[in-house]
């Protein structure tokens, strides 16, 4: 071997060192360290491709460039994570690699559905899976992040038997290739899970979370950051079920292990916080979900910088607090705060920018401004239709309120007209037995008994009770 060539091979090891340590700092969330690495790693193999047709040395680079946007797609910095997948893109071209070119297709999924483009994003993931399965002798694990890719969006449409149906052909490869206990097996565990809560089967998505958290135990360790997301999950469920003081005891446990992992500062921590606040609103402590809010927005604004979405969110559930309590001029400048960032980093048709609509518009019909509230949730639902379909729950959440309002203004028809759209949309989107049904029931039997017609109100009422007796115990405060 000539004296050049030992000098590429020690320059490529060195290469592969550098990347491997960027993908560490990537795996622990410490994405600008991840960037340092891999952009020095960039420099590395730029300085061997440029007088080399060795297909690996190509091959790295493209890898690195797509390491490089998912940093950048984490960081929100989604012009940059463009970027780097178009120059990985034309190393694919170059060389003829229809799977890294597919994989191409897949960052551009990921970009579009951070921008809220869930259709153009479904598109993308299936240009992707269709080149991958054309290219490949048999399903592999490229296929599998493809399934798991196809079914976010389902999971985001609301269309969750197509999520699960995607989900579970992911983990049917994974299965096969990695065997029962590989890590990414329990990420789609999770993402199961995940589904399930969306639908209000909460038994069946701890079940997922549980089994994802013992694989993650037993191959990661007490302390992985992975198992911090775990028990968020799994608090989420007990919040939703009304137990909050497991929750807090999951949150607590993420959080313990996020502070020791990721320091005081880390993107993680603030959404910990973030939930943490969620229950105590939930549980009426205002003042101590303030707090909580209030420590998250700190961190995200010196982690994140003033506009990037997760603050908007927590501007958002800072103005729900604020209407709690009646503080309704404080609850509409935080929903603004919330819109501005949103205007300006999504787009005006974002699903995101359709909730805040909604929430200004109840700010609107508590304080018993109801044209303003219709034009609202007007704004809200034109949104949601384009962007997400005619049956997404979060359409019948929308015709709900609109519902609510006109039975405020004493028009019970129409109130009723609304309650049923939603609860047609519920029926089909989340079976017989989710809470949000509960509700549905119980706001329906609210307009018969202003109407007067009290068999009518009392057969609702006992059907939103016997599902909230069902889904979420005798204890739930909703229940009261």
């Amino acid at each position: 071997m000539g004296a050049y060539e030992s000098t590429k091979l020690t320059i490529l090891d060195e290469t592969e060192s550098i990347h491997k340590k960027g993908m560490k700092c990537f795996e622990e969330g410490d994405y600008e360290q991840a960037l340092l690495h891999y952009k020095e790693a960039v420099t590395q193999i730029q300085s061997m491709s440029k007088n080399s047709n060795n297909n690996h040395h190509h091959q790295l680079e493209h890898d690195i460039y797509l390491d490089i946007a998912d940093c950048y797609l984490n960081q929100y910095k989604l012009i940059e994570a463009d970027k780097w997948r178009r120059n990985a893109k034309i190393l694919a071209e170059q060389l003829q690699d229809r799977v890294r070119f597919a994989k191409c297709f897949d960052r551009q999924g990921c970009i579009k559905e951070l921008q809220g483009d869930l259709n153009g994003a479904l598109k993308d993931f299936n240009k992707s899976l269709g080149i991958k399965l054309e290219w490949s002798e048999n399903e592999d694990i490229n296929m599998s992040e493809s399934y798991l890719n196809i079914g976010s969006i389902y999971d985001k449409q609301g269309k969750y038997d197509d999520a699960l149906s995607m989900y579970n052909k992911s983990l049917k490869i994974k299965l096969t290739q990695l065997g029962d206990n590989h890590p990414k097996i329990a990420v789609t565990y999770s993402n199961i899970g995940q589904v399930y809560n969306h639908q209000g089967k909460y038994d069946d998505a701890l079940s997922m979370y549980n089994k994802s958290l013992k694989i993650q135990l037993t191959q990661l360790g007490d302390n992985h950051p992975s198992i911090a997301v775990t028990y968020l999950n799994i608090g989420s469920v007990y919040n939703h079920q009304g137990k909050y003081d497991d929750a807090l005891s999951m949150y607590n446990k993420s959080l313990k292990i996020n502070l020791t992992q990721l320091g005081d500062n880390h993107p993680s921590i603030a959404a910990t916080y973030h939930n943490i606040g969620s229950v105590y609103r939930d549980q009426s402590k205002y003042d101590d979900a303030l707090s909580m809010y209030n420590k998250s927005l700190k961190i995200q604004l010196t982690q994140l910088g003033d506009n990037h979405p997760s603050i908007a969110v927590t501007y958002t559930n800072i103005g729900q607090v604020y209407n709690d309590q009646g503080k309704y001029d404080d609850a509409l400048s935080m929903y603004n705060k919330s819109l501005k960032i949103q205007l300006t980093q999504l787009g005006d048709n974002h699903p995101s920018i359709a909730t805040t609509y909604h929430n200004i518009g109840g700010v609107y019909r508590d304080q018993g401004k109801y044209d303003d509230a219709l034009s609202m949730y007007n704004k809200s639902l034109k949104i949601q239709l384009t962007q997400l379909g005619d049956n997404h729950p979060s359409i019948a959440t929308t015709y709900h309120n609109i519902g609510g309002v006109y039975r405020d203004q004493g028009k019970y028809d129409d109130a009723l007209s609304m309650y049923n759209k939603s609860l047609k949309i519920e029926l089909t989107q989340l079976g017989d037995n989710h809470p949000s049904i509960a509700t549905t029931y119980h706001n329906i039997g609210s307009v018969y008994r202003d109407q007067g017609k009290y068999d009518d109100a009392l057969s609702m009422y006992n059907k939103s009770l016997k599902i909230k007796l069902t889904q979420l115990g005798d204890n739930h405060p909703k229940i009261a």
